[in-house]
């Protein structure tokens, strides 16, 4: 008798879980603070909502796709297993103030990443869609940047502008990944037609087009951080926002409505969201913390909650009209009271405490919210190998 073929468990079951958690500490220390329950939090928010939190749901989120785009082998179980390994003790150690640890952590989980790409895509005669230079560039800037601070924790980290190395992770690794990813799925997952096609560039899976587009878009990326570097900040936002809106207008395609459903609104105003903060903290330098958070908040964060509802749902082979359960009206509503308060705090300082404690308080009934709708969609169904 032949043997059963193996069960195959997708990373997403147990990454994006731990992601959520990350997410409800990361925001849940605003509430305390605001009551005065702990003192200011902002390295360990800033540490795990890039390092935790969004790292989570890009492990999760690559590692169950990558095959598919690479056209390469599922997740191997020892790439889960340090996947898993390495944020646990990411998190344990961030939160116990071990910082080198924790640093070592996130950088060995982006090396896993890149090493897995490798394997699926060397020596593979079909390559990945070209949005996947934004991929390679992105773990590039995020393992220089998580290599900064390394070795800043070990006392041996170079003269740097302040916070640059963080910036190297939000804005270079986790925003090329969202422009990189977003140019394929935010078209196609919120019902945009002809998704795939650049006007005037490429019509769908057209790569040389694509290619010249991107490599410019990312010669600019690098071109902002060098900037950063000789000390014109404002330069390197510029460069970011108009980067951003060619790739929002023209791949993502913006201007076109999505499809009149929550889900397909939550993509499609996550982009919005994006060129709205990355513009603030170009033209208002002023309030640069509360553009990077319009950029957070309703960009990222929104953008990583679309994304994961489409996982769930598609690869748990659940009917697709669940998605408008579990991500509605309400929690897109959540998300946007969250930024509105984050902008709050700047805009009147003298209440800060106060706004940065009602937008967290806002950002975890939303995650909450779609907790309970998402997680049984997490419940394990095998699929087998083919």
């Amino acid at each position: 008798m032949a043997s059963p073929p193996p069960q195959h468990f997708e990373p997403y079951r147990v990454l994006f879980p731990m992601g959520l958690g990350f997410a409800l500490i990361g925001v849940g220390v605003w509430p305390l603070y605001a009551f005065g329950r702990i003192a200011h939090p902002g390295p360990l928010h800033i540490a795990v909502m890039i390092r935790g939190f969004e790292q989570c749901f890009v492990l999760g989120f690559l590692l169950t796709a990558m095959p598919a785009f690479t056209h390469g082998p599922r997740c191997h179980p020892l790439e889960l297993g340090l996947a898993v390994t390495t944020m646990a003790v990411f998190g344990a150690t961030a939160l116990t103030g071990a910082v080198p640890v924790a640093e070592a952590a996130f950088l060995l989980s982006l090396l896993l990443i890149a090493v897995a790409g490798v394997r699926r895509v060397a020596g593979n005669e079909k390559l990945p869609p070209e949005e996947f230079l934004f991929v390679g560039f992105g773990l590039m800037l995020g393992l220089i940047g998580g290599s900064l601070l390394l070795a800043t924790s070990l006392g041996a980290g170079p003269s740097l502008p302040p916070r640059f190395p963080e910036r190297l992770l939000s804005l270079g690794m986790v925003l090329s990944l969202v422009v990189g990813v977003g140019s394929l799925l935010v078209p196609t997952f919120s019902g945009m037609r002809k998704p795939l096609e650049i006007p005037g560039v490429a019509v769908a899976h057209e790569r040389r087009g694509r290619r010249l587009l991107y490599a410019l878009v990312i010669v600019t990326f690098i071109i902002a951080f060098a900037t950063e570097l000789l000390g014109q900040p404002r330069i390197g936002a510029f460069l970011r926002a108009v980067t951003v809106t060619t790739m929002g207008l023209w791949v993502w395609k913006l201007t076109r409505l999505p499809r009149r459903d929550a889900p397909g609104f939550a993509l499609w105003g996550s982009g919005w969201m994006i060129l709205t903060g990355m513009w603030t903290t170009a033209v208002f330098p002023t309030y640069t913390l509360a553009g990077l958070h319009i950029v957070f908040i309703g960009g990222f964060a929104l953008l990583t909650m679309g994304i994961s509802t489409r996982v769930l749902v598609a690869h748990g082979k659940h009917p697709l009209p669940i998605e408008r359960r579990v991500l509605d009206p309400w929690v897109v509503g959540l998300f946007l009271l969250a930024i509105v308060f984050r902008v709050r705090a700047d805009m009147a300082p003298d209440r800060a405490a106060h706004s940065l404690g009602a937008s967290g308080a806002f950002w975890l009934v939303a995650w909450l919210l779609w907790a309970v709708r998402a997680m049984p969609l997490v419940r394990v169904r095998p699929t087998t190998e083919t």
